[in-house]
């Protein structure tokens, strides 16, 4: 039997259940780090392959990671890096309609509101349930909605998308491209953006990839890499090495998804470490992530001391790794973070309630401290 992957990172005195706003990383991506640290105090240990080497391995490894090509992945700092080339390299016209999410995360928002100086319509999409729904979208459609854009996971309810049947809905009209935000779901559960059907999905690496902050990434699919009208033209991307000039210079058309790589990609200091992270995820399998993640919320639900209810989904396909609860007065959401600062656990508040969201560094003793804190 392989060893508790929560081996794999720091010990730490106390209980960490916020991978929602942050993942910590392994051990091996540390080390990774301070070795790129090393070799920037002393810039001879930094070799010129490295510059086309370390995008090329994490391209790869995140490709494994959505199962798809390493050529249909945009390397980028950010959820927002992938959101933003679409928006903004999507053909989006006067009169145009983009459906968004009512409620959902900023991230996901804010990279389609300057298309509306374009003459681009962005409406928002009610979920009452805590999720876009299937039947709310179709509801929602027009014959001039363009794209639809939602998290797979909600940041401020736990509750998870139905990606396939939004999919489904899409499908039955012509030219709507369904982009989905993973932030909250990619690591933690499997995502086959095939299976999935979606046209693009977008993620940062730094929640439940357990990556550095400033790294995320963009799936595209090919078909919707030939309909983006934006080109960049950045030289690392465009060259084989860097010790000659080009023979001529001209932007490639070879290079796929990468041609819209965040700059500066040979990120010698994050890149290997977030590569060694998504290394190691991928090594213990996504899936025996998933039955550990949910093993832990089983245990936290079924655990959870009077006075205190559940506001995420208690069970089923549309229960995510975020745990929201709320307090029954006089106790409060303020109160209880501080018995579980007392404690040692570290969780969140998030849209009025209590958000506790565990991962892979995460034990079952984790959980019941956790408990405890709740009924004191």
């Amino acid at each position: 039997m392989a060893a508790p992957l929560s081996e794999q990172f720091a010990p730490l005195d106390r209980a960490w259940l916020n991978t929602a706003h942050q993942g910590p990383m392994p051990l091996v991506a540390a080390a990774a780090a301070r070795e790129a640290i090393e070799a920037k105090l002393d810039p001879r240990r930094m070799s010129g392959e490295a510059f086309f080497q370390v995008p090329a391995a994490l391209r790869s490894s995140l490709g494994e990671l959505v199962g798809a090509g390493g050529d249909e992945i945009v390397l980028g700092n950010s959820t927002t890096h992938g959101l933003n080339l679409l928006a903004h390299g999507l053909p989006l016209r006067n009169g145009d309609e983009v459906l968004l999410v009512e409620g959902d995360f900023p991230a996901t928002i804010y990279p389609w509101l300057p298309l509306r100086r374009r003459g681009v319509r962005l409406r928002t999409v009610p979920a009452p349930s805590g999720a876009l729904e299937p039947e709310d979208l179709d509801a929602a459609l027009t014959d001039r909605t363009r794209v639809v854009c939602t998290s797979w996971v909600f940041s401020f309810s736990g509750h998870a998308a139905d990606v396939s049947a939004l999919v489904d809905v899409c499908r039955q009209r012509e030219d709507v491209a369904f982009v989905l935000n993973g932030s909250q779901a990619v690591g933690a559960r499997p995502a086959d953006v095939y299976d999935l059907g979606v046209d693009a999905l977008v993620s940062c690496g730094y929640k439940w990839l357990c990556g550095p902050y400033a790294t995320g990434f963009a799936w595209l699919h090919p078909a919707l890499v030939r309909r983006l009208e934006y080109e960049q033209g950045y030289w690392l991307a465009q060259v084989d090495e860097i010790a000659n000039p080009p023979g001529r210079y001209a932007l490639r058309q070879d290079l796929g998804a990468a041609a819209y790589d965040v700059f500066c990609t040979a990120n010698l200091s994050i890149f290997p470490a977030w590569h060694q992270a998504v290394s190691l995820l991928l090594e213990r399998g996504i899936d025996e992530i998933e039955r550990h993640d949910q093993a832990l919320i089983d245990q936290l639900i079924a655990g959870l001391p009077g006075g205190w209810s559940l506001r995420s989904p208690e069970t089923g396909s549309r229960r995510s790794t975020l745990v929201l609860l709320e307090p029954e007065p006089p106790d409060t959401v303020a109160r209880a973070l501080h018995r579980l600062d007392v404690a040692g656990v570290d969780a969140a508040e998030r849209a009025g309630g209590l958000r506790l969201s565990p991962h892979v560094h995460n034990t079952p003793a984790d959980i019941e401290r956790a408990l405890a804190a709740l009924a004191a």
